[in-house]
């Protein structure tokens, strides 16, 4: 296979390194992870379960935070966990079979039986039921943008109505033009990341980690479609990849005269390289 393949890639870093697939930090390879680092993985995901939910609840309400919830894109279980916590009942998706068989063993761990795991494809096929609440933080960045965006209507249509969808979209690259083409060869011919990988002291078969950025217009047109008006978007930039947070809400009345709000909340925040 000459063009890189998303799932490919992360079905292998489920296999191989599920924590470091999912936070690229050096402590979490397999090699140096140990307990105190394990620990200091889920402390990532509950300060960011915790931060999301309040900026959800301050936009909608308390009424935002009930019934069920789905996390795309779940890996070990680092942000579905936190979830459990709050709401009655959590769904993780993801491609890779070892980041579900990983996360099943995290949630017996600690004891936790309000969380169910489905193999992800892009039309969800796995996930019949709808939520509440729907998740997904540094995941799509790692899809190709076509199919993001098909997912990305897949997981609006999985909202009950008044449910809310929090999207986590990198849209913009502080990089230099040589960096660029350099992903951009890796991503189209994947026997170049041989080459990078032993080039940096990598394992040569290390799988490389797509990095791509939506158009925002694109999204919120998506967005638009699918009946929702109401959008919040804090953005941020941090490693010089430019984010979005969108927030957003389905009216309880499909096809409503729904008058949109808008609200562009910039911040710097350095932990948005976590996942």
């Amino acid at each position: 296979m000459i063009r890189d393949s998303s799932d490919t890639s992360w079905k292998k870093w489920g296999a191989e390194n599920p924590y470091y697939g999912v936070l690229t930090d050096e402590k979490f390879r397999r090699e140096n992870l140990n307990d105190e680092a394990k620990a200091e993985f889920f402390e990532t995901g509950r300060i960011h379960v915790e931060r999301i939910l309040a900026i959800t609840q301050r936009i909608f309400g308390t009424t935002a935070l009930r019934g069920a919830a789905l996390d795309f894109g779940c890996g070990v279980g680092r942000l579905a966990i936190p979830l459990a916590a709050v709401f009655g009942h959590v769904t993780g998706v993801d491609v890779s079979p070892g980041m579900l068989e990983t996360a099943q063993q995290n949630c017996a761990l600690r004891g936790i039986r309000n969380i169910d795991f489905a193999a992800s494809d892009d039309e969800l096929t796995n996930v019949q039921r709808r939520f509440d609440f729907v998740h997904s933080y540094l995941v799509l960045q790692h899809i190709p943008i076509q199919r993001g965006e098909r997912i990305i209507t897949q997981l609006v249509q999985r909202l009950n109505d008044d449910g809310v969808l929090a999207l986590h979209l990198p849209f913009s690259r502080n990089e230099s033009v040589i960096r660029k083409f350099s992903h951009l060869l890796r991503k189209n011919f994947s026997p170049l990341s041989v080459l990078v990988n032993i080039a940096k002291g990598k394992p040569w078969d290390e799988a490389f980690i797509q990095m791509n950025m939506y158009d925002m217009n694109r999204v919120l047109v998506l967005l638009s479609q699918n009946g929702i008006k109401d959008v919040f978007c804090e953005v941020v930039d941090a490693g010089g990849f430019v984010s979005a947070f969108i927030f957003a809400r389905k009216p309880a009345h499909a096809g409503a005269n729904v008058q949109g709000k808008h609200l562009w909340a910039i911040g710097l925040d350095n932990t948005a390289g976590q996942k």
